[in-house]
């Protein structure tokens, strides 16, 4: 948890591969714009479709399940998904 405290990138201890990525992760602008945000929600599900498939056939079952699991909530942010009423 002490890599949540780096807030530029030139803090992160160059060791620390984890903490570099939050640090990339936290610093990503975010999208605002709505079709580019569907545009990445659908680029996501099949991302995460895929890999899914390859995490099963390799039987990596639990890493599978957390795949398929973002893959659901990638689709649900995608006008082609229709939530029941």
């Amino acid at each position: 948890m002490v890599a949540l405290a780096f807030k530029n990138p030139r803090e992160v201890p160059a060791n620390d591969v984890n903490a570099r990525d939050i640090v990339a992760i936290n610093g990503a602008p975010k999208v605002e714009n709505h079709s580019e945000r569907e545009e990445i929600a659908a680029y996501l599900t099949q991302m995460t479709g895929e890999l899914a498939v390859l995490a099963r056939s390799a039987q990596y079952d639990l890493l599978a399940y957390f795949l398929e699991m973002a893959r659901i909530e990638a689709k649900g942010h995608t006008s082609t998904f229709k939530a029941p009423n």
